[in-house]
C-alpha cells in the first residue's frame, strides 16, 4: 500500500497533526523522559508534525524545572487539579465532562473559569449509555459555550464506528472544532482500533463534502490505504478541515505514528 500526495497536501493533512503527550499512559514517561524524548521530536526532521506539549495541571510545577517556560513549546494543560502557574505558556485546557448531558448553568461556568487560562478549551466527551441522544446534546451544549470538543478513541473503551462518526457530522453541524485522544497510534484502522488517517479522511468528507453519518463509518472501518480515498482529497479541502472541524489528535508516542507514515510512503 502506497499512496501519493502532492508536497501541500501531505503539508495540510500532517502539519502540526500530533499533540505530544508522553506523559499519558501507555508511555507513562517520567517528566525528565518526557521532556527529553519531546525536545527530540522537536529536532527531528518531523518536527513539523508535532504540535502541542501535552502536561496535567498536577505535574506543571515538576515540568517547568525541566522545561523553562522560555523554551518550551505551546502546552495544552489537562485539568486534573488547579492550575496555579500563570507563567506557563498554556495555548489550550482540556477537561473531561461530569456526565454525558451536562448542565448549562454549569458548563457555562466552568468555560468561563476555563478562558481566563487559554483561549481554547477543550471539553472531553462522556458519551453514555444513550450515545445517540447525548453525543448531540453535549456537542450542542459546548458549541453554546464556545468550546471544542474532545473525543477519546481508545484506551479500556474503544468507540464504535457509529458514535466516531455521530461526533463528526454533531460537531461540523454545530461549527465546533473537535480534537481526538487514545488509541490512535497508527495511521490505519487495524481490527478494533481507529486510525488516524481514517479519521482525517472522513472527517474533511464530513466537512468538505457534507457526507453523513453513514459514508463515514465505511471510511473509518476501511483497512487498506489504497480504498480509503485521501489521493481524492485536495489541500485546500484538508487545511479547511484542520481549521474548522477537526485539529489533530493527542500520542503519547510521535514516532509511531512517523514511522507507520514512512512504512505506508505517506511520508
Amino acid at each position: 500500500m502506497s499512496v501519493a500526495l502532492a508536497a501541500d497536501a501531505r503539508r495540510a493533512l500532517l502539519g502540526g497533526l500530533i499533540d505530544h503527550a508522553a506523559l499519558f499512559p501507555p508511555a507513562s514517561m517520567s517528566v525528565p523522559d518526557a521532556v527529553a524524548e519531546d525536545r527530540r521530536a522537536r529536532e527531528s526532521s518531523y518536527a513539523w508534525m508535532v504540535a502541542r506539549f501535552v502536561c496535567p495541571a498536577s505535574k506543571l510545577a515538576a515540568l517547568r524545572e525541566k522545561m523553562p517556560w522560555e523554551e518550551a513549546p505551546g502546552l495544552s494543560i489537562v485539568v486534573d487539579g488547579p492550575i496555579e502557574d500563570g507563567s506557563a505558556p498554556i495555548e489550550a485546557v482540556e477537561v473531561k465532562l461530569s456526565e454525558p448531558r451536562p448542565g448549562s448553568a454549569e458548563l457555562l461556568r466552568l468555560a468561563q473559569s476555563l478562558r481566563g487560562l487559554a483561549r481554547e478549551v477543550y471539553f472531553e466527551l462522556l458519551p453514555g449509555e444513550r450515545w445517540r441522544d447525548s453525543v448531540p446534546a453535549a456537542v450542542g451544549a459546548v458549541a453554546a459555550v464556545g468550546g471544542r470538543v474532545k473525543l477519546r478513541c481508545g484506551g479500556e473503551v474503544v468507540p464504535p464506528d457509529d458514535l466516531v462518526a455521530l461526533v463528526l457530522v454533531s460537531c461540523r453541524d454545530a461549527g465546533v472544532v473537535m480534537k481526538a485522544t487514545a488509541g490512535l497510534h497508527h495511521p490505519m484502522r487495524r481490527g478494533a482500533d481507529h486510525g488516524f488517517l481514517n479519521l482525517l479522511v472522513a472527517a474533511t468528507l464530513a466537512h468538505a463534502r457534507g457526507a453523513g453519518a453513514k459514508e463515514l463509518e465505511g471510511v473509518l472501518a476501511e483497512e487498506d490505504l489504497d480504498s480509503l480515498g485521501l489521493a481524492g482529497l485536495s489541500a485546500e479541502e484538508i487545511a479547511s478541515t484542520r481549521a474548522g472541524l477537526f485539529t489533530g489528535f493527542g500520542s503519547c508516542s510521535w514516532r509511531e505514528p512517523v514511522e507507520d507514515l514512512l512504512e505506508l510512503g505517506v511520508l
